[in-house]
């Protein structure tokens, strides 16, 4: 069975990747907003309501998480995750429970990505246990 750089077998491989492929995307569209919309959207900015920088900051705090967790697994991950269901909170609390559907689609990636990261954290520590 051949191992990673890790210590993980080949599926924490492809679950690490996978998880940097999905942070990647969310974070080159979140790039790509912010490089086009980002003035008007930082100008109208409430800084009291739940859907303003509450809400921004619980997804810069899910993409940084993502990023980071291609060095620190652990912390990436848990970073993402609580990133991703801070933004799910505040867009409920916000705009009431029918738009959790919505931001959970909005923040699957991440919390994907975060999801993943954790797993290969995991595994990678059980296989070098063993």
């Amino acid at each position: 069975m051949a191992t990673d750089q890790k210590g993980g077998n080949g599926w924490t491989g492809l679950l690490r990747w996978t998880a940097r492929i999905l942070a990647l995307i969310a974070g080159g569209l979140f790039v790509y907003f912010a490089a086009e919309f980002g003035v008007k959207v930082l100008t109208s900015l409430s800084l009291t309501s739940p859907q303003g920088l509450p809400l921004l900051l619980g997804l810069l705090v899910a993409l940084l998480g993502a990023l980071i967790a291609w060095h620190w697994e652990l912390a990436g991950g848990v970073m993402a995750v609580a990133g991703a269901v801070t933004v799910m909170a505040l867009a409920c609390v916000g705009s009431g429970f029918s738009m959790l559907y919505c931001a959970f689609l909005f923040t699957l990636p991440l919390l994907a990505a975060g999801v993943l990261y954790l797993t290969c954290f995991w595994r990678t520590r059980a296989l070098q246990s063993a």
